[in-house]
């Protein structure tokens, strides 16, 4: 579905990607671990076309997207959770959700029925629906960053750092929700830090060090033999 062909991305003269190759496969969850710094949000950002890369292609469905802009990727199907969550502070919960909703070919019948969806995986944004973005948790602001990116009915979400300083309990309730995408057929690529949900949630994992994949494996075999984490993470 999505690949990354020796992808080359600077910022200014700052060199982050150095030749990453990546694939994810239709409804596949793929893991992107590495310490900070070393690219994996601008691999994110370079597939979103939110930096165009200098060298290489991105892929999608056979097209080449490289350096798109973002608001058509998103008419392909691709949806971006990004690390600092970026939703409409001052919009209600329900508005912020209707930010994805208010497009065309879209049914009236089809928005509820995507707001239900919603609401039923993410009970405690119902409870939420007419509070302003910017008074929720930071769980629950993650919470509504991912379902205003269910909204668009993806075929992948770029996910960025979904569990960076919530409690266990948030913790969990993300892995839930990437369950539940998976189940759904949505393909997902996921950043984090959190290396034991990575490798429960995940098929493979590409592990980044200074702006290139050193490792690329099945995340059981990394279960079960963990030297690579240990070389590359210090975990």
């Amino acid at each position: 579905m999505l690949t990354l062909e020796n992808v080359h991305t600077f910022y200014g003269k700052s060199h982050i990607l150095h030749g990453v190759s990546v694939e994810v496969g239709p409804g596949e969850v793929v893991g992107l671990l590495g310490r900070n710094g070393v690219g994996k949000s601008t691999t994110l950002k370079t597939i979103m076309g939110l930096v165009r890369p200098s060298q290489g292609r991105v892929v999608f469905e056979g097209r080449d997207i490289g350096g798109w802009a973002p608001h058509r990727l998103a008419h392909l199907g691709i949806a971006y959770v990004p690390e600092d969550r970026r939703i409409f502070r001052l919009l209600t919960v329900y508005e912020n959700l209707r930010t994805g909703l208010d497009r065309g070919g879209i049914t009236e019948q089809r928005k509820t029925e995507l707001l239900e969806k919603v609401y039923e995986n993410f009970p405690v944004l119902r409870e939420r629906r007419n509070q302003a973005g910017g008074t929720l948790s930071g769980g629950e602001q993650q919470m509504l960053a991912i379902a205003r990116a269910m909204m668009l009915e993806p075929k992948i979400i770029l996910l960025d750092e979904p569990t960076e300083g919530l409690m266990p309990r948030m913790v969990t309730q993300i892995r839930h929700i990437v369950d539940v995408l998976h189940r759904e057929g949505v393909a997902i690529l996921l950043v984090e830090q959190n290396v034991p949900m990575t490798l429960e949630v995940s098929r493979r994992v590409y592990i980044m060090e200074k702006g290139q994949v050193r490792h690329h494996a099945p995340a059981e075999a990394l279960r079960e033999d963990q030297t690579m984490i240990h070389q590359y993470l210090g975990v």
